[in-house]
């Protein structure tokens, strides 16, 4: 990667990358680290509930995003995106339709959190779409 530009897709992980590392960081300064999954404990900023469960899980999405945006093939960084969005647009459904969802013990029907996962979501998945378009194009030039 060194000395190459980085592509659309390695931007948009970067970008969600970094939202995303600080959300878990910031998460736990709001929760700790105990009731892992209450879904009744403080909210960021009054409106975004979470839990340590949820903050481990937005470390990891940085984390990951990150890693597959400096260290990763193209292609992986590309997938990673379209998987992520794939994910958030699903869970961003589940949260309009279902008020609890209680394998994670988030409560989130029409809550803010679902506003943000849908620009995740869409964010994640045109970036990989339109790098891996680009790319292709670049391929057969």
């Amino acid at each position: 990667m060194r000395g190459q530009s980085k592509t659309l897709g390695q931007w948009v992980a970067i970008a969600i990358g970094v939202n995303y590392l600080l959300a878990g960081i910031v998460g736990f300064a709001y929760t700790g680290f105990s009731g892992v999954t209450e879904s009744n404990g403080p909210k960021v900023i009054g409106l975004l509930a979470v839990n340590p469960f949820h903050n481990v899980f937005h470390l990891v999405v940085g984390i990951g995003l990150l890693y597959s945006a400096f260290k990763a093939s193209t292609v992986w960084t590309e997938g990673a995106l379209i998987g992520l969005g794939s994910i958030y647009i699903i869970a961003t459904i589940c949260g309009f339709i279902y008020a609890h969802i209680p394998v994670i013990s988030v409560v989130s029907q029409g809550a803010p959190d679902n506003y943000l996962h849908l620009i995740t979501g869409v964010t994640a998945l045109a970036g990989g779409l339109l790098s891996a378009s680009a790319t292709s194009r670049r391929a057969y030039a």
